[in-house]
């Protein structure tokens, strides 16, 4: 493709954008690779063809279909068109971006990077669309607030009559939040020093480390002194909140079990002084990799990174009783992150959800054995399922009777300084409704 094709493509048109949003909506539907990773992909690719209001217009388009999913499904079943991504597309520039089918037919061309002409039966169909609002009273109530079926009864035992509430702050806009590195500056400093180059933030309500971005539009975050620095860190202030309940403090032996990336990692390095040992395992290497950069970044000294085998590693083995704090970010469904991740909830079902169970309970069959006598096991999930969660720990109580649950309350006044925000003393639970932060669970146990 020349480059005169492919500004004619991607650089302005409304038509070809849409094209693009297609083929990404194709793309995750394929491969089922995370959105954020295809559209970061995609955009790197055409970097020089994309400005920022064809980035931002292309990720609306996208998320629109996936935070509507569910409901779109509905009305294409009502006027018998057969799904896909294509036709789930048009139907969401009908019921949500108003458009008609002459503006659609005008999109659809078939012509260079345009989706294919209209079919009759797709124009006839689509027509009993227009007018009509993406919710229906004849939806069902977990239709409406986009719950598949998988999670349903988990999320209503969870909040039972604030169900509803929950699951329309999953599908609203997630918060763009910050956690600043206390090894290099305070909240204010580097709040004055992102404001000087007109990046707007705002001190977040719970965590005393943390910023939330208030305007869009400015500086990318990445250009700004304080990132280029290594000062500030993207982190919602829910993970940054499990972090601090971590408790890990100067001279001790930690242990981050599942760390990732290693954002939590970065967090409890700084609680830590950059002091002490603080050892970051996962059996995914590559994640482990990119964590070398963010470490190298911030500044980080006393972390070493061990990529595990599997749960069940030697290193466990022979790492047992070291540790003062260790803390298990385990893998789950992810449902307190649908409002960033809308397309994980339809790439799940009940067999990935019962995978994950299992996997959880050997994790902390394996983990808990490098805590010392009196020292600490964090369990924690951006999951909000209680079979994930409170039924986890339950279960691993009745096993390991040598642990006993902490009192949440008093761990966060330990760490804290805002009123503690949960309905119960035996766990940590955040939400997007109740908190403004994605959705966690953490839940602290003490070695006898």
């Amino acid at each position: 493709m020349s480059d005169e094709q492919q500004k004619s493509a991607y650089g302005l048109g409304r038509a070809a954008r849409l094209n693009l949003a297609h083929e990404i909506l194709n793309e995750l539907a394929e491969t089922g690779r995370p959105l954020d990773r295809i559209l970061s992909g995609r955009f790197r690719h055409l970097q020089d063809q994309l400005e920022r209001r064809d980035r931002r217009d292309l990720e609306t388009r996208v998320r629109s279909v996936l935070l509507h999913y569910r409901r779109l499904l509905w009305w294409l079943k009502q006027v018998k068109l057969a799904p896909n991504m294509r036709t789930m597309l048009l139907a969401d520039m009908i019921l949500n971006a108003k458009a008609d089918i002459d503006q659609l037919q005008k999109l659809c061309t078939g012509a260079h990077n345009r989706m294919d002409m209209m079919r009759k039966e797709e124009i006839a169909a689509l027509k009993g669309l227009i007018g009509k609002e993406i919710n229906a009273p004849d939806m069902s109530e977990a239709i409406q607030c986009e719950c598949p079926d998988w999670a349903e009864a988990g999320f209503k035992q969870a909040f039972g009559d604030k169900f509803g509430d929950e699951m329309t702050a999953l599908n609203s806009k997630a918060t763009s939040d910050f956690r600043i590195n206390t090894l290099h500056g305070d909240v204010q400093t580097v709040q004055d020093s992102l404001a000087a180059q007109g990046f707007k933030t705002e001190p977040c309500a719970l965590s005393p480390i943390g910023l939330r971005q208030t305007e869009s539009g400015g500086p990318i975050l990445s250009e700004t002194e304080a990132f280029r620095q290594g000062w500030i860190e993207v982190q919602d202030e829910g993970s940054q909140l499990v972090a601090l309940m971590v408790g890990a403090k100067k001279g001790m032996q930690v242990a981050d079990f599942c760390a990732g990336a290693g954002g939590k990692t970065l967090a409890l390095a700084a609680d830590m002084e950059n002091g002490g040992h603080l050892v970051a395992c996962d059996v995914h290497s590559k994640r482990l990799q990119r964590a070398k950069t963010r470490l190298k970044r911030a500044g980080i000294v006393n972390a070493q990174r061990i990529v595990l085998e599997n749960t069940y590693d030697k290193w466990v083995k022979k790492s047992k009783g070291k540790f003062d704090r260790v803390l298990i970010d385990a893998p789950c469904s992810g449902t307190g992150t649908w409002r960033r991740n809308p397309d994980s909830k339809w790439s799940k079902d009940e067999n990935d959800l019962k995978e994950l169970i299992a996997l959880q309970a050997d994790i902390l069959k394996s983990a808990n054995r490098l805590v010392k006598s009196g020292g600490r096991l964090v369990y924690a999930t951006c999951s909000l399922l209680p079979e994930e969660n409170e039924q986890q720990i339950d279960a691993f109580l009745k096993e390991y009777p040598h642990f006993k649950r902490l009192n949440a309350k008093t761990v966060w006044e330990e760490r804290i300084p805002a009123p503690y925000p949960g309905q119960s003393e035996d766990f940590l639970r955040l939400t997007p409704h109740q908190h403004g932060c994605d959705g966690f669970f953490a839940c602290m146990l003490e070695r006898d």
